[in-house]
C-alpha cells in the first residue's frame, strides 16, 4: 500500500494556497423589510431602482380587490394597457378573466404556439400531414 500512496502523490496537483475566511463568507444577504399593509419581512434585490414597499402576497390582493371593484356594478368596457406592444385596448368586464394583451398581441401569440406545438407538422405547401392535398390516400 505504501508504494501505491506514493505514486499517487507524485502525480497529485499541488494544494492551491488557502484564500483567507473573510473572502469564503456567504455573499451579502439581501436586505429584508417590512411590509407597509401586514407587517411581513421580505427581501429585495438592491439593485432593483426602486424600494418596495409591499410584500407578493398584499400586491395580488391588491390586484384582486381592484378587479372586483371593476366587475362591480352595471356592465361597462375596462380599459388595459397590453403587455406585448404598449396600446390600449377596452373589454367587458362580465368576462370571468380580465386579458393582459390586445387582440392583435393575442392571436398572434396563439398563432405562434399553434405553430410550434402543432401535433402534424407542415410540409412544403404549408398543409399539415396526412391532408388531402399532399397526395396521399
Amino acid at each position: 500500500m505504501r508504494l501505491l500512496e506514493k505514486v499517487k502523490n507524485l502525480f497529485r496537483k499541488p494544494a492551491l494556497p488557502e484564500a483567507p475566511k473573510a473572502a469564503e463568507e456567504k455573499p451579502a444577504a439581501r436586505p429584508r423589510k417590512a411590509c407597509k399593509k401586514c407587517g411581513k419581512m421580505f427581501s429585495y434585490d438592491p439593485s432593483w431602482e426602486f424600494i418596495p414597499n409591499y410584500c407578493k402576497d398584499c400586491k395580488k390582493q391588491f390586484t384582486r380587490e381592484k378587479e372586483e371593484k371593476q366587475r362591480a356594478g352595471a356592465p361597462r368596457k375596462v380599459k388595459r394597457k397590453c403587455k406585448e406592444c404598449g396600446k390600449f385596448f377596452t373589454f367587458p368586464n362580465t368576462i370571468a378573466h380580465y386579458p393582459n394583451y390586445c387582440p392583435n398581441c393575442r392571436k398572434a401569440h396563439q398563432a405562434a404556439m399553434k405553430a410550434k406545438y402543432s401535433r402534424k407538422p407542415a410540409d412544403k405547401n404549408g398543409n399539415g400531414k396526412g391532408s388531402k392535398t399532399d397526395g396521399n390516400r
